[in-house]
C-alpha cells in the first residue's frame, strides 16, 4: 500500500544480513520459506487487527500461481491475499501485492515468512456484490454502496446498519465561481478483491475538461475506507484556474458537536461545532488558521467530528505538505478541500494531474483515539528482507546492507538528511510565471511544498534566470528509483515515504496527460521545468525520461497508477522511435533505452524489448564507442547494458567492450556517469580492470545537498555495487527470450535477461 496504512518498519537487517536478530520459529521449512518481513508495533492501535500490505518480489519459477503462497506469523497462519503484479517469462510470479491484518499493539516487532503452502481459511467478514447500478461493499462492520449510473462516491454508508451519512458523499471542483459535480461515471469496477481488502475504481468527468479517477479501497471488519482521488486537467487552455477541490461528507449532527483536530508536535484542537461551523484552513507550510485565528504551524491532517451518538473522522495524507488544504467541520458534515478555498486560486497547467489520498474513519459516539488516526495519516509499510529482494532478480540495482554497499548506504544516508534539509529550507519564486519578471511581484517560499510541487525538487537559485523562474528538477535521474532502491536494502521509512510522494509527484503533475495539438507528447514527462508542466520553453526531451522509479513505486505499494503512467511513457517512446535526430544527444538514445526495458521487465511486452533494441541500434551507429567527447554518452552506454540484458544483442556487446576500453585508458579521473557500463562489462566478461574502475569510483561518489547530485551519485552507486562482482559463467545470458541465470545468483541483481 503506497502509504497510509500498513505497518512501521525497523532498520534492522532480516534473514542472512541479521544473524544477531532473534530467533523466529514462525517459518514452515526451508524448502517453503519465500521471503520474510518485518512489522514494528504502532502507538495508539490497541488490539484492534490491523490491515498491512506491501509488495514482495520473487524468484523466477518458484511461485507459478497466488494460490500456493501463505503467510506465517508469530501466532500461526494468518488469512492472506494476494494479487499479481508482474511475472517472469515463464509466467510464474516476480512480483505480488500481499495483503493481511494482524494486532500491531506493544512494543515488539512481528515477523512474518511468506511461504509456498496451505493458505488457512477465512472468515467471510469481507462481502462485495457487483450488481447492474451498483456495486455493494460490507466489511463485516461497515456497509457502503458506490453507484454506477449516477455520480458519488459513496452512498448509503451504514455502521452496524445505522446510516451514518445523509446523502452521497461527493467530490467537486469549483472555476470561474461555478461549482462543478461529477458526471455519471463511464465505468466502475472492482479491480481487486479478496478476503482482506476490495478497491472499485470509478472513472469519469467533472462538469467540464477536468477527468477524475477514484480509487476506493475497503477493508475487512474495518470502520474506514481509503480513497484515492486523481483528476486530470483536460482543458484546451494553457492554465485552468482551480478556486476550489472539495470532498463532502454530508452527516446530520445534533445537540454536542465538537471536533478534535491533530497539530504537528502541538498535541491536538478541540472545541465545540455551533450553527456557524468552524474551519480549519493550512494556508502554507509554516501557518494555519483554526476558525480564522492564524497560528504559526501545521496541521497534522486529521479531524474528527462528532456528537453524542456517531461522527466520521477524515485524514488527510500529506495535508500541510500539500497545502493550501482547508477543513470545514458543521453538523451538517464535513468538506475537505484538497485546494482550499480560502487561497487564491491554483494554476493547473494543462495535461497535468493530482492524487490526493485520504482516509473516512466512521464510528459510533465512542470516537477512535487521536493515535490511531495519526497513524492512518502516517507512513507505515512494511520491510522486506534485502537478501531476499536481491536473490530474487526481480529488483534491479538492488542491494544488501553489507561490506562496500554498507559503507554506501551511510554516505547515501547523510546526503538524503542533507537533501531534506534542502528541501525544507530552500527559497523559490512562487510567481506563477515561466519568466521572472524584473520587478519581482511573487511571494518567496521557503521549502518545496505546495498541492503542485510536494515530491519535486527546485534548482538551487532564488529566481533564477536560465531554468526559468524557478526550474523544478521534474525529479531528474529518477528519485524515486534511489530511494526505492535506498528502501529496499534499509527498510528505512524516509526513503518510502520520499519515494511515495517523489512517484506519485512524477506520475502526475510532471506527465503530459493531455494536449490538443500534440497527442504523440501525451504519456510523455516534462524535463525540468518552470512551474513543472509549462509547455513555453519547449515540450518533451528524450534525454530526461525515467520510468524505474514509477515501477518500483508499483511493485511495491501495488499502485496500478504507477504501472499505467510507466506504460504510457514507454508507449510515447515507441511511437517516437522515428522520430528522432539520427545524430541527437547520446542520453537521448540511452535514456529510452533504460525506460523501455524496464517496462519490458515489468510488462513482458515484446514491443517495448524491440523498441530498446531499435533505439540501441540508432545510438550505436551514431555514436562510436571510443569517442568520448562527453559525459552523455556514459548514459547511452548504460541503456545498452541494459538492452544487452534482455537481448544478448552481439553488436552491443562488442560496442560495450570497446566502450569500456575507452573509458578505462582515460586514467583515474573518469566522470561517474560513464562508469556503470564499465562495471556490468567487468561482469558479463568476468575481467576484473572493469570492475575495479567502478570501485574507484564508488569511494569518490558525492551526493551534494539538492537534488541532482544526490540522486545522480545513488543511481550510480547501486549500479557499480550491483556489477562489482563478476557474474557467474552460467548465469551469462546466451539466448534472447531464455534466461539461463539462477536465483540467488550475483547476476539477478542486474536484472532478469529473458
Amino acid at each position: 500500500m503506497a502509504a497510509g496504512i500498513g505497518a512501521l518498519v525497523l532498520a534492522v537487517p532480516l534473514g542472512a544480513a541479521t544473524a544477531a536478530a532473534p530467533a523466529t520459529t514462525v517459518s514452515g521449512g526451508p524448502d517453503t520459506r519465500v521471503l520474510g518481513l518485518e512489522v514494528a508495533a504502532v502507538a495508539g492501535l490497541g488490539h484492534q487487527a490491523w490491515p498491512l500490505s506491501t509488495g514482495v518480489p520473487l524468484p523466477r519459477g518458484v511461485v507459478p500461481d497466488p494460490s500456493v503462497l501463505a503467510l506465517r506469523g508469530p501466532r500461526g497462519a494468518l488469512p492472506l491475499q494476494v494479487r499479481p503484479l508482474s511475472r517472469w517469462s515463464d509466467g510464474s510470479l516476480r512480483w505480488a501485492l500481499v495483503d493481511w491484518q494482524d494486532e500491531l499493539s506493544g512494543t515488539s516487532v512481528r515477523r512474518y515468512e511468506l511461504e509456498r503452502g496451505r493458505r488457512v481459511d477465512t472468515p467471510g467478514a469481507l462481502r462485495v456484490t457487483d450488481q447492474a447500478d451498483q456495486v455493494v461493499v460490507d466489511t463485516g462492520v461497515l456497509r457502503f454502496t458506490v453507484p454506477k449510473h449516477r455520480f458519488a462516491v459513496l452512498e448509503q454508508v451504514r455502521l452496524k446498519d445505522r446510516l451514518v451519512v445523509s446523502g452521497p458523499v461527493r467530490s467537486f471542483f469549483r472555476v470561474g465561481g461555478v461549482r462543478l459535480d461529477g458526471l455519471p461515471p463511464r465505468s466502475v469496477a472492482v479491480t481487486d478483491s479478496g478476503p482482506v481488502r476490495v478497491r472499485i475504481e470509478v472513472r469519469g468527468r467533472y462538469a467540464a475538461h477536468v477527468e477524475y479517477v477514484i480509487r476506493i479501497d475497503a477493508f475487512a471488519g474495518q470502520p474506514f475506507v481509503r480513497l484515492l482521488l486523481s483528476f486530470e486537467q483536460h482543458a484546451a487552455e494553457p492554465y485552468m484556474a482551480v478556486e476550489q477541490i472539495g470532498l463532502e461528507v454530508p452527516m446530520q449532527l445534533g445537540d454536542g458537536t465538537a471536533y478534535t483536530a491533530g497539530v504537528v508536535d502541538g498535541g491536538s484542537l478541540s472545541a465545540p461545532v455551533g450553527p456557524e461551523g468552524r474551519a480549519l484552513v493550512q494556508l502554507d507550510n509554516q501557518e494555519f488558521t483554526a476558525t480564522g485565528v492564524r497560528r504559526a504551524g501545521k496541521l497534522a491532517g486529521w479531524a474528527d467530528l462528532h456528537d453524542t451518538a456517531h461522527g466520521v473522522a477524515v485524514v488527510s495524507r500529506f495535508f500541510w505538505q500539500e497545502y493550501p488544504q482547508s477543513l470545514h467541520l458543521g453538523r451538517a458534515g464535513v468538506t475537505a478541500n484538497l485546494w482550499a478555498p480560502e487561497a487564491g486560486p491554483a494554476h493547473v497547467g494543462m495535461g497535468a494531474a493530482k492524487t490526493h489520498e485520504l482516509v473516512l474513519y466512521f464510528h459510533r459516539a465512542e470516537a477512535p483515539p487521536p493515535e490511531r488516526l495519526a497513524a492512518l495519516a502516517q507512513s507505515v509499510p512494511v520491510r522486506l528482507d534485502p537478501a531476499a529482494v536481491v536473490a530474487s532478480g526481480a529488483m534491479r540495482n538492488s542491494v544488501t546492507p553489507v561490506a562496500d554497499a554498507a559503507a554506501f548506504l551511510r554516505t547515501l544516508s547523510a546526503g538524503y538528511e542533507r537533501y531534506l534539509h534542502h528541501v525544507a529550507n530552500e527559497t523559490w519564486d512562487d510567481s506563477g510565471s515561466v519568466r521572472c519578471s524584473s520587478e519581482g511581484g511573487g511571494r518567496t517560499r521557503r521549502g518545496f511544498y505546495g498541492m503542485l510541487n510536494w515530491g519535486d525538487w527546485n534548482f538551487p537559485g532564488f529566481r533564477d534566470a536560465t531554468k526559468g523562474c524557478d526550474a523544478w528538477g521534474n525529479l531528474e535521474y529518477d528519485l524515486p528509483q534511489v530511494l526505492a532502491l535506498a528502501y529496499a536494502a534499509t527498510g528505512e521509512p524516509v526513503y518510502h515515504d520520499g519515494m511515495v510522494a517523489a512517484a506519485r509527484h512524477f506520475m502526475d503533475v510532471d506527465r503530459i496527460h493531455f494536449h490538443p495539438t500534440r497527442p504523440g507528447w501525451v504519456g510523455m514527462n516534462h524535463p525540468k521545468n518552470p512551474l513543472h508542466f509549462s509547455f513555453e520553453l519547449g515540450g518533451v526531451d528524450l534525454g530526461h525520461t525515467w520510468v524505474e522509479g514509477l515501477l518500483s513505486y508499483y511493485a511495491l505499494t501495488g499502485d496500478e497508477r504507477g504501472l499505467e503512467a510507466a506504460r504510457g511513457i514507454a508507449d510515447a517512446l515507441v511511437r517516437r522511435i522515428d522520430g528522432i535526430v539520427w545524430s541527437g544527444n547520446p542520453r537521448q538514445w540511452g535514456w529510452p533505452q533504460i525506460a523501455l526495458v524496464a517496462a519490458y521487465e515489468a510488462t513482458r511486452n515484446d514491443v517495448y524489448r524491440r523498441a530498446a533494441q531499435a533505439y540501441a541500434r540508432r545510438g550505436m551507429a551514431a555514436h562510436p564507442p571510443d569517442q568520448i567527447t562527453h559525459w552523455k554518452i556514459g548514459i547511452l552506454a548504460e541503456g545498452l547494458a541494459y538492452t544487452y540484458s534482455v537481448t544478448d544483442d552481439p553488436a552491443i556487446r562488442d560496442w560495450l567492450v570497446r566502450y569500456a576500453a575507452a573509458v578505462k585508458s582515460r586514467g583515474a579521473d573518469v566522470e561517474r556517469r560513464l562508469v556503470p557500463a564499465v562495471a556490468y562489462v567487468g561482469r558479463i566478461t568476468g575481467q576484473r580492470e572493469y570492475t575495479d574502475v567502478g570501485r574507484a569510483v564508488l569511494t569518490t561518489l558525492q551526493f551534494g545537498t539538492w537534488g541532482k547530485p544526490f540522486t545522480i551519485a545513488g543511481r550510480v552507486g547501486f549500479s557499480l555495487l550491483a556489477n562489482a562482482t563478476p557474474a557467474p559463467a552460467a548465469a551469462v545470458p546466451t539466448a534472447p527470450g531464455v534466461d539461463h541465470s539462477t536465483p540467488g545468483t550475483l547476476r539477478n541483481t542486474q536484472g532478469p535477461s529473458q
